[in-house]
């Protein structure tokens, strides 16, 4: 009997190339790993005044829609600002 300590199997040793994919990795060669992947927008941090009971209303609806406080910020803004445009 050998005594070398095991050290198990080494998955990487056998060829995974019918069996596993690995599309969850993302590329490190600049170029996408599919066709699907969305611009990045860019965002930057903004503070404002609120009254107390609107931050309240917005934090319950987002909660209900198992959406992010400023996610939703974002949509209504985006929805007043569209709105405001398309009136003037």
């Amino acid at each position: 009997m050998s005594k070398k300590t095991s050290l198990g199997h080494n998955p990487l040793a056998y060829s995974l190339n019918n069996h596993a994919s690995f599309d969850f990795i993302k590329s490190t060669d600049g170029k996408p790993v599919n066709d699907k992947e969305e611009p990045v927008i860019q965002k930057k941090v903004a503070s404002y005044y609120l009254e107390e009971s609107v931050i309240n209303d917005v934090k319950e609806i987002a909660e209900r829609e198992e959406k992010s406080y400023s996610c939703l910020v974002n949509e209504f803004l985006k929805e007043g600002a569209e709105k405001r445009n398309e009136s003037d």
